[in-house]
């Protein structure tokens, strides 16, 4: 029972794969649109979910921003070996790291907010592959004001013992 899932918890609204796997206009613009403008989207929900998540957007612009100029210097080098940067791309992908790092923790610190199902291991390498999807996630939660977060009126919340109580199951945690 120990670190089991409740089956019962809370999901995102929007599935990691819902990008690719419909064709709803509104999920491939947010794909295109996080893309390029991802750190656009990061600052609006930390902003509204996470006290000194100004601060965290502009590190996660800067790693983000740094990483694409670093990549970019790598291909110039490569076509033009006068440009002293070689190797420089170890550098971009320590950015980019930089970059999953402050979006697993937002999204890990979202998914603690609302209660929704899922491990920081999962929101690292969601991040890490498919970051676009995340912060569609992420807007999703923060635009439609989210999944209620859990309270001691929710049928689904735990008790003190972490046991949760509904007509689904008697109790699991």
């Amino acid at each position: 029972e120990c670190g089991d899932l409740n089956p019962y918890g809370n999901d995102f609204a929007v599935s990691l794969v819902d990008p690719f796997a419909s064709l709803q206009p509104k999920l491939w613009f947010g794909f295109l649109k996080n893309l390029f403008l991802a750190p656009v989207s990061l600052h609006s929900v930390l902003s509204t979910h996470k006290k000194g998540g100004v601060s965290q957007a502009i590190m996660a612009a800067i790693c983000w921003v740094a990483w694409i100029v670093l990549i970019i210097c790598e291909i110039v080098y490569i076509y033009n070996p006068d440009f002293k940067v070689q190797g420089i791309y170890a550098l971009a992908w320590v950015f980019y790291l930089g970059f999953v790092t402050i979006v697993s923790v937002t999204r890990s610190t979202i998914r603690a907010h609302y209660s929704i199902n899922g491990n920081p291991i999962e929101d690292f390498f969601a991040a890490l592959f498919v970051y676009p999807c995340v912060m569609i996630q992420l807007e999703n939660v923060h635009k439609e004001g989210g999944l209620a977060p859990m309270m001691p009126d929710n049928p689904n919340a735990a008790d003190k013992y972490g046991v949760v109580k509904n007509e689904k199951a008697d109790s699991y945690a």
